[in-house]
């Protein structure tokens, strides 16, 4: 006998203006099922889900939970039926306690009021079952982006609701906290608990999901179970066409040494005594856990942390903590979260992209704004770099992750730097914009330029850098040839900082 669905969405059509964000989608989740949910960027996935838990109405079509007919109108609606979703943007409240943020709502109360005893023990017990290491008195503020997912998880796990959505939850997440939720994702699917599972790691899909449901500009393509399917198969449904090779490695000849790093250390400890040598047209790859270091060491290289060492670019030396200095040098640098530090989110592409060439005085004239040559760089970059949007005016907060991402990318490509530092750089976009932007950082290397690529997937660095370096516990403890190293091995280095066949750190 077929099992019924515990969620059953029938033809729902959703317009914004000038797009029809999804055409007649249909899509089923049974009971004690994970049914992962992938396309591209701006192929309707995000949209269909939040219709599903209140935040977007649709225009057109059926929502059914157990075979009932229901109109979610709100969060709180979801939430009366049994959905809770944890999604990409966090919706915590940083002034509060994390244990505050995770019983949100639904706080116990004793006789006298709150009942702030048990709210932290209850929080505690959130935070065990999902294995996160967090403080449960931690103002939420004073946390990493990654942590305060976790938080977000714990939040949504705790209330034990028989319908879970993720759409996006990994993207900050490291590969071990990313297996701490897989095995928690098994652990519900087991007691009946139904899921959404939204990610553009193909990986996480193929392992944790049974279905998936494909969607390209707001279409259904196809519902396949994936027991039958390969990844090369799925990625041609989402992006319709063949992609052979996602990373498109070339063999690109070596410069001599455009940066030199000697005995860095960052003033709060996160970084001690880094060195390293960086080379024309070489990507050198970073690898290591969340607090590892590795993002604080770009930060400091850059001179966005307060630091102590050396650093050169062509043998001269740059002076430190201060960004303007290494700008002035020729060295670039894309954060990890593009719009919380990359990103004017409310204006348009056109400012955007011209943000790191103001300081050079590019686009004035006589003190004054050339906004004719801001425009053509601009159009030139859209094109360049495949920025698809009606126009350069075009908000950046309405474009897609990958769209943004490239955007970030491109305002420091076009400048043609001698040393470009990128963390995550193709952190929360889908398979097509990742193979983009892979090609962009080949090309910028041809011509050049030294690139740094901070990464916490390993899959990525294996394909693309010519060297990876890993960091533990703030030390570089090892270097190896992705050539001759496999994820397995590199791993063991990253997660424990001991050397397998190169040494002890």
């Amino acid at each position: 006998m077929t099992q019924a669905p515990l969620v059953s969405m029938r033809g729902i059509t959703k317009r914004f203006p000038g797009v029809t964000a999804l055409n007649g989608v249909d899509f089923d989740l049974l009971p004690g099922e994970i049914h992962a949910l992938v396309g591209e960027n701006g192929s309707g996935k995000s949209t269909l889900v939040k219709c599903l838990y209140g935040f977007v109405q649709p225009d057109e079509g059926v929502i059914e939970i157990s075979g009932v007919p229901t109109a979610i109108d709100s969060a709180h609606r979801a939430r009366q039926f049994g959905i809770v979703a944890i999604t990409q943007e966090l919706t915590l409240a940083p002034t509060l306690t994390v244990a505050e943020n995770i019983l949100m709502g639904r706080l116990p109360r004793g006789r006298f009021g709150i009942d702030w005893g048990k709210v932290r023990r209850q929080a505690r017990e959130a935070l065990d079952q999902t294995g996160a290491e967090i403080d449960e008195n931690a103002i939420v503020g004073d946390l990493s982006v990654e942590l305060q997912q976790e938080v977000e998880i714990a939040r949504a796990v705790s209330a034990r609701s028989p319908v879970l959505v993720l759409d996006e939850a990994t993207s900050s997440l490291s590969e071990l906290a990313t297996a701490r939720l897989m095995a928690k994702l098994e652990q519900l699917r087991s007691q009946g608990v139904a899921v959404i599972f939204i990610s553009h790691r193909l990986r996480e899909v193929f392992q944790c999901a049974s279905r998936a449901t494909v969607l390209r500009d707001g279409q259904l393509v196809a519902t396949l179970d994936l027991a039958g399917v390969t990844e090369s198969e799925l990625v041609t449904k989402m992006v319709g066409r063949t992609m052979e090779d996602l990373y498109g490695k070339r063999h690109i000849s070596k410069g001599d040494v455009v940066l030199t790093v000697r005995d860095l250390s960052t003033l709060d400890g996160t970084v001690q005594g880094a060195s390293l040598d960086l080379h024309e047209g070489e990507i050198l790859g970073i690898a290591g856990l969340v607090g590892s270091g590795k993002s604080e060491l770009g930060m400091a290289i850059y001179g966005a942390l307060p630091s102590t060492g050396e650093v050169r670019m062509l043998g001269k030396q740059v002076r430190q903590n201060d960004p303007r200095n290494g700008m002035a040098a020729g060295m670039g640098y894309v954060p990890d979260d593009r719009k919380k530090d990359a990103l004017l989110l409310t204006r348009g592409i056109r400012p955007n992209l011209s943000l790191p060439w103001m300081p050079f005085r590019k686009f004035t004239r006589y003190g004054l704004l050339d906004v004719r040559t801001e425009r053509a760089m601009a159009r030139k970059s859209c094109s360049d770099f495949a920025i698809r949007a009606p126009s350069t005016e075009f908000p950046v907060v309405q474009l897609s992750g990958g769209n943004q991402q490239k955007v970030v990318l491109a305002r420091w490509f076009a400048l043609r730097p001698k040393v470009v530092i990128l963390a995550e750089p193709t952190r929360g976009i889908d398979v097509g914009a990742k193979s983009e932007i892979y090609g962009f950082m080949q090309d910028m290397a041809e011509q050049g330029t030294g690139i740094i690529m901070i990464s916490s997937e390993m899959p990525e660095l294996l394909g693309v850098a010519d060297r990876i370096l890993v960091m533990y516990q703030g030390r570089l403890c090892g270097e190896f040839d992705p050539g001759d190293s496999g994820e397995e091995e590199i791993a063991h280095v990253v997660c424990i900082g001991e050397m397998k066949a190169a040494g002890v750190c």
